[in-house]
């Protein structure tokens, strides 16, 4: 799929951005990065997060973004989703809530390849506080599924709480085929029944390296929800497939664990791991991954927006706002 310098000023345009030369308004190439996956030629910077003069005022209430530090995985992400709002601004009464976390990987919670289940249980005891239904928390994992959810540390994690299933999604009777009204490779996929049929969906993904999609943060997280992602490696481009996928499952709120970050070696390790004890919080899953970009030296040397291709391919389907220099990012210390 090439990318038109007209589809480029069509998008920045609509963001009231200031573009920078014509010249360097480039489409994506086939050509191969010498550091692994296959990548955009670059975009200016200046054309994706230029702006001319200082940002609006933010009215009074949640920020774009919270940002908590803090020793303690489940305080952060209390502390996050209180920043957001409270969990009561996500889940109602009665609702169905799906909580995706990354339990891809048969590995225990400090080799940053799975979600902290701290930070899962932290999300599941509010969503009960809230009034859900039921809490489910599932994954199709890389790894054999008994061992995954095992070694991950998720299912005794979330022990002893009501309404609260924690499994893995292996049999066909898991999913329900769909069509990707605005996918562009992905015209159709079969998805997950539970997220289709949530009243609430809480993406809960680890931030980690990856070696086919460069990082892998919420977008990159949907995957699990899939019931064949094999194609995605093989028949269709993996980038713009994350993209689809991305612009079809909408979470109301998604919680970026970086308790512990792989930073290469991902996905599934092993590999360097920073340990940030960080959690960001957003409504806006593609503003979330890109402040993930400034987590941490991604791939030893680091990537910018326009290094990533599922990024560029996201922001031209209008999955989100990429510009976060312009965004209300509360950053607190706990």
């Amino acid at each position: 799929m090439s990318v038109t310098r007209r589809d480029v000023l069509r998008i920045l345009s609509a963001g009231g951005l200031v573009l920078g030369a014509p010249s360097v308004l480039s489409r994506f190439s086939e050509a191969a990065d010498p550091k692994g996956p296959m990548a955009p030629e670059k975009i200016d910077a200046s054309e994706l997060t230029g702006l001319e003069g200082k940002p609006a005022p933010k009215p009074a209430g949640p920020p774009d973004l919270a940002v908590i530090e803090g020793a303690d995985p489940a305080a952060n992400t209390k502390a996050a989703v209180d920043m957001m709002g409270g969990m009561r601004r996500f889940v109602s009464k009665g609702d169905k809530v799906v909580i995706k976390p990354n339990m891809g990987f048969g590995n225990p919670p400090e080799e940053a390849t799975t979600t902290e289940p701290r930070v899962v249980r932290a999300l599941a005891e509010m969503a009960l506080e809230a009034g859900a239904k039921r809490v489910m928390i599932f994954d199709n994992p890389c790894h054999r599924a008994d061992i995954a959810v095992e070694v991950c540390g998720m299912k005794k994690a979330l022990q002893g709480l009501d309404d609260t299933f924690v499994f893995t999604i292996r049999s066909s009777r898991f999913f329900r085929e769909v069509s990707i009204p605005k996918g562009k490779v992905l015209k159709k996929t079969k998805i997950a029944v539970d997220i289709l049929e949530a009243d609430t969906i809480i993406n809960a993904p680890v931030a980690k390296s990856h070696g086919s999609a460069y990082v892998s943060f919420g977008m990159k997280n949907w995957m699990g929800a899939v019931e064949e992602r094999t194609a995605w490696h093989t028949l269709i481009d993996l980038h713009e497939a994350i993209a689809d996928i991305a612009t079809f499952i909408r979470p109301k709120l998604t919680v970026l664990d970086a308790t512990r970050v792989l930073v290469s070696g991902g996905p599934g390790g092993p590999g360097p791991i920073k340990n940030l004890k960080k959690i960001v919080a957003g409504t806006d899953p593609l503003a979330v991954d890109i402040y993930g970009l400034t987590l941490a030296k991604w791939g030893g040397s680091g990537y910018r927006v326009q290094d990533i291709p599922h990024f560029q391919h996201a922001i031209l389907r209008q999955v989100g706002d990429h510009r976060i220099e312009r965004m209300d990012i509360r950053k607190v210390a706990v």
